[in-house]
């Protein structure tokens, strides 16, 4: 009796453990499917065509470079009422203007004379310049007036840098800098970018809008941009470490991955996957999968991609 229970337990045993066995072999087998099928851009890793190819479709590439990743913050706001730069001009003597040179909205170079007057109580005619270049944006000069040192005669206003105000949201501040570049441009010219700088970052949250306010000057070499003119810009906020920069269309999706195309040989190009980090409309920052100097597809890398596909449909994937 004692025998036949030990064989009855050795046999159930037994049966258990074909049962466990064939359980394991076919997860492991459903797992190798499934991670082949998550594999598969590894069946065909390599696209070949020729040089002739290559110029009649199109292709373009560049060298891989790491570089700082730009990102470009929009914002709105408008330009100042006030220039950076700008000095009222009195005369050096108390006397009676004799002649008027110039007139609001005039544009003068350094050390113009903008009006003359005769010192009193003598004939001598003293000559009343501008120390800087601009535009006259006051006039208070009249012929047959008295001029004294203590009322100015004009305004001079250097409107070739300009001060401009934004509005940032607080969820961008953290990336906003004294010094960062910013672009601007306006209605009014819309194919002009005018370069800037931030120069004054305000330590206060307006209340409502939940916006700070931050001041830039802006290079308006050719006086283009006018007080009070509304305006959009984008702040560049630059990464504090480097990547490797790509252009957008260098990268692609597939199979649920990014992938590159890159250049192996004059005829062949690898499939290559890729880790982006950071990216922007118009560019892509890669932490890993490419590296500096290796020569990657830019343009018409679809049609590398269109190749891949149709030797994936038409061979598949080995089990």
């Amino acid at each position: 009796m004692k025998y036949a229970k030990l064989i009855t337990v050795i046999i159930i045993s037994f049966a258990l453990g074909i049962i466990v066995s064939q359980t394991i072999i076919k997860r492991e087998k459903t797992l190798t499917h499934s991670e082949k099928e998550e594999n598969c851009l590894e069946c065909e890793d390599k696209i070949k065509l020729s040089l002739a190819s290559q110029k009649a479709i199109g292709i373009e590439t560049i060298a891989a470079k790491r570089s700082h990743f730009v990102e470009k913050i929009p914002v709105t706001g408008k330009i100042s009422q006030d220039a950076e730069e700008i000095v009222h001009i009195v005369p050096p003597e108390t006397g009676v203007i004799v002649e008027c040179k110039v007139k609001m909205g005039d544009l003068v170079k350094k050390d113009d004379t903008l009006c003359v007057i005769k010192h009193n109580g003598s004939e001598t005619l003293i000559e009343v310049k501008t120390p800087i270049a601009g535009v006259v944006i006051s006039d208070f000069a009249k012929e047959g007036e008295k001029a004294d040192a203590a009322s100015a005669l004009h305004t001079v206003a250097n409107l070739t840098t300009l001060l401009a105000a934004f509005d940032v949201y607080e969820k961008d501040i953290s990336q906003i800098l004294l010094g960062q570049k910013i672009i601007i441009r306006s209605v009014a010219y819309p194919q002009e970018a005018f370069e800037g700088e931030v120069t004054f970052i305000s330590p206060r949250v307006d209340e409502d809008t939940h916006t700070i306010k931050i001041r830039a000057a802006v290079k308006n070499p050719h006086n283009l941009l006018k007080f009070g003119m509304f305006v959009n810009a984008e702040i560049m906020a630059e990464s504090s470490e480097e990547f490797i920069i790509l252009p957008q269309d260098a990268v692609h999706h597939l199979s649920g991955k990014r992938i590159v195309f890159v250049k192996a040989g004059d005829n062949d190009f690898q499939v290559r996957e890729v880790v982006v980090t950071k990216e922007s409309k118009e560019s892509v920052a890669i932490e890993d999968g490419i590296k500096e100097g290796e020569i990657v597809v830019t343009k018409d890398g679809f049609l590398l991609k269109s190749e891949l596909l149709k030797a994936k449909m038409g061979e598949g994937c080995a089990e």
